[in-house]
């Protein structure tokens, strides 16, 4: 009897031990809860986590096929409830489903959070609280695509808790667009002739055109230091040398003492014997960090310096002025 009791007393330890490990979370994990959904021909059943350290999203999916006609799986997206759709990174995405099996698929995603954080900074944004996991299919006998939408939501306090150790406020710089740069710029290009004229000039918020040349900015401010990608495409018939040492970006136009740039280029096509030589069809990205303390981040206006960073044949600056940058904080 004795025995038999310490039996039951040393099983009932273990389950609660086994019982308290299956619980055990990665604290750095976002759980989101999804119940089951299912069409008269598909079924569902999702388990979706966020890694609070890299901003990936991991679904598995299991999908189910209940009805009595081959189903063509064509997409699998993950959408914010303003209507950000992103696709996964990694995962088989196309394949079909015979009638009566099943299949279940782990999918990665990065998603966009903020599209306007995104367009600005390259930056994806925070988790949300709430996505749908989109499985969009055909079956044969109907042309148009169908799409079973699946409502995932955190824990509200799982969240409260990942907003408070993650969340942070990041301010993006944008281009000066009502500076008077592209009548400026233009009359100087009207100048050189080693410009085809009539030249064309064009400054968006993140966009610099010149003639061919196309410019792109993202950027932003965290934790005492600038980010920024700028990224050009030379489609024009004249090439443009880069000055390295010759780019930057500062504050209230002058450098600080302490202020530490590190800049590194990227030839993503072209001759890569002069990396800072741009022919026409060349593509150069320049990864750029500077740390500097600004006093109001999000009120302090930047300089990006471009006028002696860009130079044509004759020792002729393509910029004939440098840019202004605005700040917004996120």
């Amino acid at each position: 009897m004795k025995f038999s009791t310490l039996l039951i007393l040393t099983v009932l330890l273990l389950s609660r031990c086994n019982s308290n490990h299956t619980k055990a979370t990665n604290p750095n994990e976002l759980i989101y809860r999804s119940d089951a959904t299912s069409s008269p021909t598909l079924s569902t059943q999702l388990d979706l986590s966020g890694n609070m350290i890299d901003g990936e999203l991991t679904a598995k999916l299991k999908l189910t096929n209940s009805g009595d006609k081959n189903i063509d799986i064509q997409e699998v997206a993950v959408a914010t409830t303003d209507g950000i759709r992103s696709i996964p990174e990694t995962g088989n995405i196309g394949f079909s489903l015979k009638p009566g099996t099943d299949s279940t698929i782990s999918l990665k995603f990065s998603p966009i959070n903020n599209l306007q954080l995104f367009r600005v900074t390259g930056l994806r944004g925070s988790f949300k609280s709430v996505y749908k996991v989109l499985v969009t299919y055909k079956v044969p006998g109907n042309n148009e695509p169908q799409t079973i939408a699946l409502k995932t939501e955190t824990e509200k306090n799982a969240y409260l808790n990942y907003s408070r150790k993650y969340k942070k406020s990041i301010t993006g710089y944008s281009f000066d667009t009502k500076s008077g740069f592209n009548e400026i710029q233009k009359k100087y290009l009207e100048t050189l002739k080693q410009v085809n004229h009539p030249p064309f000039v064009y400054l968006s918020e993140q966009e610099i055109a010149v003639s061919g040349l196309n410019f792109r900015l993202n950027s932003y401010y965290l934790e005492d230091t600038l980010h920024a990608e700028f990224s050009i495409v030379n489609h024009a018939d004249f090439p443009v040398k880069f000055i390295a040492d010759a780019f930057d970006i500062t504050a209230n136009r002058k450098n600080n003492p302490g202020e530490v740039k590190t800049l590194i280029i990227e030839k993503i096509a072209g001759a890569q014997q002069d990396q800072t030589m741009m022919e026409k069809g060349d593509r150069l990205v320049i990864h750029f960090k500077k740390y500097f303390k600004l006093s109001t981040a999000p009120a302090d206006i930047l300089t990006f310096d471009l006028k002696e960073a860009f130079w044509l044949n004759g020792k002729k600056p393509l910029f004939v002025e440098n840019i202004r940058m605005l700040p917004a904080t996120y």
